[in-house]
């Protein structure tokens, strides 16, 4: 017995190096140099919406390719080596060296048991003052400057893209923190001034109800002065949470490829609406804000020079057939966007910014890519409110937030979270700390865990807990708080401010000042749908209808409910919700989750 535990020990520990090892590789091969906590988080996300197929069969070539390899090494080793167990679990911690050092797991292991002050030390938010300038951000997918380099890839792969940077503002030194190697962290760093750093790394952010509930972001800012703020996206907007983040910090809509599929041509990416579609449709959008007379801000998240071969769209040729061909499309693409805003008669009170997310990782041109020095995210800024010069920095994501608001003319001091704007020259982190900004960000802080960033709470999770009373109190609403207000405030001020019950809840406000006017009632919820079901959300006011809409699977919306003067008796507001869910399921699930909450008079504009 005891011989057989050895053997089982020593072949699980040469399975498993050998697993790492091959994953490892796989990983590097189909994804790049991407980080653990990258993995992890990504690991624990739904597979709709992005390449399925990849991930599902890489899973299983590593699976199957390690158990056979592992066996073979192990047969070998028994009849070929002396002490052949020792040898076994020598080679598998060997094999096991190689994803540690690859993805830094030490220092991120240790990061977790030291408490740094960064974030204290740092972190700053400063008054901001808007303009009313309009403000549209193109986010590039993987994209670098080196994408110019004629001489390694055979030709400037993106001259719109460079002639731009020649003609406008453009900015070197764009370096990449590992924290902010992927889309949804370089996205949070730039309008936030901070990563994405969550101690539980096996965190599926689509079924949770809060990102970084309490931290600042400068779209915040422009919402509350008036902007309209929208975040476009090729890919699915639910993937990684982006509709939490951008809805909860800022953004009044935010939507995906599932939103947008009308503009869908072929030939289909598997990660979501080529560029050109997703320009049509934000060109539809940008026409809409602009004759909403309200000042915009508007950002597009592209995906065809996602890694490892990109997406061509059916208007643009093959030169190299390989991923080249998706960098000099992508830059087309761009280009005629940049020149259709140039043309609209806003554009004077418009400012463009173009960057890339992060460097490009696991192409089929890696063997170019690498050769180039100095690599560099891309970074440019057209028709900046004010003639201004680019100090020469060294600067990463988090110096993108001030840069921008200093770009649009905003009155601030050029500081913005943990950046610094690269109009001023004062240094920036990466300047004053070196590449130790790395570790120092992962350290345990506690500001960064008052933001909220360990409060998440799955709708999912511990559903016989969920058997709350609905809401039946009646809520004062008080003109200080008309206005948007985090969920996680609310909860502080009323107690059950959430309905849980599946089938029924029931809302009553008392607002002030309301003088027996009609109201419009704006409200971001969550309706968790279960698995295999769909929902129907009702909603009367007083037996009247004011709202009812399907929804197919966990959504986050935000909707306006008119209220008339003659349903308001007393000064109080009544809204019943009825959930019905189809098929019904055995197990209880949470019926409807309040995120944010606004009351205000139909005759008021905000």
């Amino acid at each position: 017995m005891l011989k057989k535990i050895i053997i089982f020990f020593v072949f699980t520990v040469l399975y498993l190096g050998t697993a790492g090892f091959i994953a490892t590789i796989w990983v590097n091969q189909n994804f790049g140099n991407i980080q653990w906590e990258q993995i992890m988080l990504n690991l624990a996300q739904p597979l709709n919406g992005v390449a399925v197929s990849l991930i599902v069969s890489g899973v299983i070539l590593i699976f199957c390719v390690s158990l056979i390899v592992a066996y073979l090494l192990y047969r070998l080793i028994q009849k070929k080596v002396p002490y052949p167990m020792l040898v076994c679990v020598l080679i598998g911690l060997l094999c096991l060296s190689y994803p540690i050092t690859k993805w830094h797991l030490f220092d991120f292991i240790r990061s977790r048991f030291v408490i740094g002050n960064i974030y204290e030390t740092y972190h700053i938010i400063p008054q901001v003052k808007t303009n009313g300038r309009n403000l549209i951000i193109i986010v590039l997918e993987s994209y670098e400057k080196s994408f110019q380099n004629s001489q390694i890839l055979e030709q400037n792969l993106s001259p719109k893209l460079t002639q731009i940077q020649q003609e406008n503002i453009s900015f070197s030194g764009f370096k990449q923190l590992r924290q902010c190697g992927w889309t949804i962290t370089s996205l949070m760093s730039s309008f936030c001034g901070a990563p994405l750093k969550l101690n539980n790394m096996f965190v599926d952010l689509s079924t949770y109800h809060s990102f970084i509930p309490g931290l600042p972001c400068w779209v915040e800012t422009l919402k509350e002065q008036g902007y309209e703020t929208v975040l476009m996206k090729s890919a699915r907007i639910q993937f990684t949470g982006t509709d939490k983040f951008a809805l909860q910090h800022g953004f009044k809509k935010a939507i995906g490829y599932r939103e947008l599929q009308q503009y869908d041509e072929p030939p289909i990416s598997t990660w979501g609406l080529n560029d050109r579609q997703l320009y049509k449709a934000a060109k539809d959008e940008i026409n809409r804000l602009a004759q909403s007379n309200k000042p915009f801000m508007i950002v597009t998240v592209q995906a065809d020079t996602h890694q490892p071969v990109g997406n061509i769209n059916k208007t643009c040729q093959r030169t190299f057939n390989d991923y080249r061909d998706a960098v000099i499309c992508s830059d087309k693409e761009a280009g005629e966007f940049v020149k259709w805003i140039q043309e609209q008669p806003f554009y004077d009170n418009t400012t463009i910014v173009i960057m890339g997310d992060h460097l490009v990782t696991a192409t089929n041109i890696d063997s170019y890519i690498e050769k180039i020095p100095n690599r560099e995210i891309y970074f440019s800024i057209i028709n900046p409110a004010r003639k201004m010069t680019a100090y020469p920095h060294q600067y990463t994501n988090l110096d993108i937030a001030p840069t921008i608001l200093d770009a649009v003319g905003f009155d601030f001091n050029g500081q913005y979270g943990l950046g610094r704007s690269l109009f001023r020259s004062e240094k920036t982190l990466l300047e004053k700390i070196g590449y130790n900004l790395e570790y120092e960000l992962d350290c345990i802080s506690q500001k960064y865990k008052e933001w909220g960033n360990e409060n998440f709470s799955s709708y999912f999770d511990n559903p016989s807990q969920l058997q709350k009373t609905p809401l039946n109190q009646t809520i004062p609403f008080l003109e200080a708080m008309n206005k948007f207000v985090a969920g996680n405030k609310i909860r502080e001020e009323f107690l059950n401010h959430v309905w849980v019950e599946q089938d029924f809840g029931q809302l009553k406000l008392q607002p002030e000042k309301i003088h027996n006017q009609s109201v419009n009632i704006t409200i971001q919820y969550v309706i968790p749908v279960p698995p295999q079901s769909h929902r129907t959300l009702t909603v009367r006011s007083h037996n009247r209808l004011v709202f009812q809409k399907r929804y197919n699977e966990l959504t986050i919306d935000t909707q306006t409910f008119p209220i008339s003067a003659d349903l308001i008796e007393s000064g109080t507001i009544q809204l019943d919700f009825n959930i019905d869910t189809n098929p019904p399921t055995k197990q209880r699930y949470p019926g409807i989750e309040l995120l944010t909450i606004r009351v205000e008079t139909s005759n008021k504009n905000n």
